[in-house]
């Protein structure tokens, strides 16, 4: 007969290893995340993140994990997640090299294209491609991602490049001071930037085209065999099906985005 306080200990022995089991279960479905500031899209400035981060914090809630985002400049996110510190890296815009390092979901959270933008009282075409704008003036953040086509305009100077290194002196410059024809930014964030350097005042920009890069924002997810193909097919699941049963929509207009 197996004495009382032996059965006793064995069952904590038991109770313990059971917990110990479920800690280690409870921190392999934590997702970490690397990304950049880029408001209204994701900011640690911003309520819940941003209404991106929510999005993803929701989808994979849905199939049973949490979610962590740190936010750093792009470079170091980019490189501490290819290496594996993290498990994605978030909101990325893709072009060969990110599909070389890093597998690349399947499901955009949102659509975060580059807009060629001028003052609501320039008449003319809104449809313009990256070949349209020959002779003119682009501002430009300087390190934005650009199209092929665009690119090689700007570097044979067809286009007149005018590089700066915060948004708001893209502002700046076609608002007020009239030194460039058009802007490369996406609408939201101008209009982000607009009301918080000058509230009350009105964006007063419209957009007349776009770039030809792809502006989807996907989570590019390390190779280095931290995050299993399970997380990522659950990922994109998670994203069709908030996209069909209105979460997205829902998300989008809690945080005011049309």
């Amino acid at each position: 007969m197996v004495h009382f306080h032996t059965m006793k200990t064995i069952l904590y022995f038991y109770l313990a290893l059971l917990t110990a089991f479920s800690h280690a279960g409870g921190a392999s479905k934590n997702i970490t995340m690397a990304t950049v500031e880029w408001p209204p899209f994701f900011s640690s400035e911003l309520d819940k993140g941003g209404f991106v981060s929510e999005i993803a914090r929701q989808a994979l809630h849905r199939k049973g994990y949490t979610m962590e985002i740190d936010f750093m400049p792009w470079k170091r996110a980019e490189y501490l997640t290819r290496n594996g510190d993290y498990n994605g890296l978030f909101g990325c815009w893709v072009n060969n090299d990110i599909r070389k390092n890093f597998s690349v979901s399947t499901e955009i959270m949102a659509s975060g294209d580059g807009h060629f933008l001028v003052p609501s009282s320039v008449e003319g075409p809104v449809d313009l491609q990256p070949e349209d704008l020959a002779g003119k003036k682009v501002g430009i953040v300087r390190g934005y991602a650009v199209s092929e086509s665009l690119g090689e305009l700007m570097n044979s100077g067809t286009i007149v490049k005018f590089e700066v290194s915060r948004v708001k002196q893209l502002l700046d410059m076609i608002k007020w001071e009239n030194r460039v024809d058009i802007i490369l930014e996406n609408y939201l964030v101008a209009e982000y930037y607009h009301k918080k350097y000058f509230p009350g005042s009105g964006c007063q920009l419209k957009k007349v085209g776009k770039d030809a890069l792809d502006g989807g924002l996907y989570v590019c997810w390390s190779n280095s065999g931290n995050v299993a193909q399970e997380v990522r097919r659950d990922f994109d699941d998670a994203i069709r099906e908030m996209r069909k049963d209105g979460t997205i929509t829902g998300i989008e207009k809690e945080f005011g985005i049309e």
